[in-house]
């Protein structure tokens, strides 16, 4: 990760700089912010090849608190595993809940993930190259799992939701739920759509309004 002068490296006036962060009350926002910040430009850019530079500045922080906190790639790499499996569990287990609706469990799951995708744009290029690299990193490996339970999960969900045991098509209502969610069109080619498309609340909720109208046929 980095460029040249850019390099995950410490060097004691450096330190005492990003110490003075490290020891506030909000050291633990700043570093998120960081790791939030770097998930960003690794989505936008697709790839993990991004410059310390490049990730203070997206923060708001100096180069000295970046290398404070992830001392190396590996590092910001299993941190990303850790985030994304918390933030993982958190939204399934809103299709777990069964003292909410079984449509609505889906429906709020779904503008999770759609309200994720718009705020970090891409992010879904980098998933795809990390979960086919050879071999896998620490965040690889935790999205592999993750896609494995997730789709389970779902399965499962729509297979309540439709009534079907009909295996042909529930992998086909899966297929057509995922792809919709991963890769609806951008609005610049929709003149009737606003210019901010699906990260509009109303587009959002009129987008899956139409879908979950859909999967129930």
């Amino acid at each position: 990760m980095g460029d040249k002068g850019s390099a995950m490296t410490h060097s004691p006036a450096k330190n005492l700089e990003a110490e003075s962060i490290a020891g506030s009350d909000d050291s633990l926002d700043v570093r998120a912010r960081i790791l939030d910040r770097t998930i960003y430009l690794m989505g936008k850019q697709g790839t993990t090849d991004v410059t310390v530079r490049a990730i203070a500045q997206e923060a708001g922080v100096n180069v000295a608190a970046v290398n404070y906190y992830f001392s190396s790639k590996e590092r910001m790499i299993s941190l990303m595993a850790e985030r994304f499996q918390t933030g993982f569990k958190a939204v399934m287990a809103l299709l777990t809940d069964e003292q909410v609706d079984l449509e609505q469990r889906l429906r709020s799951w779904a503008a999770t993930i759609v309200g994720f995708l718009a705020e970090y744009p891409g992010i879904l290029t980098l998933m795809e190259r990390q979960l086919t690299a050879q071999p896998l990193d620490a965040f690889g490996e935790t999205l592999r799992s993750a896609m494995q339970s997730a789709i389970q999960q779902l399965e499962a969900v729509l297979q309540e939701l439709i009534g079907s045991d009909d295996q042909q098509r529930l992998s086909f209502k899966l297929t057509l739920f995922i792809s919709t969610l991963a890769g609806p069109y951008p609005s610049k080619f929709d003149q009737r759509s606003s210019e901010r498309g699906y990260q509009a609340p109303s587009q959002q909720a009129e987008f899956l309004d139409l879908l979950m109208e859909h999967l129930k046929q």
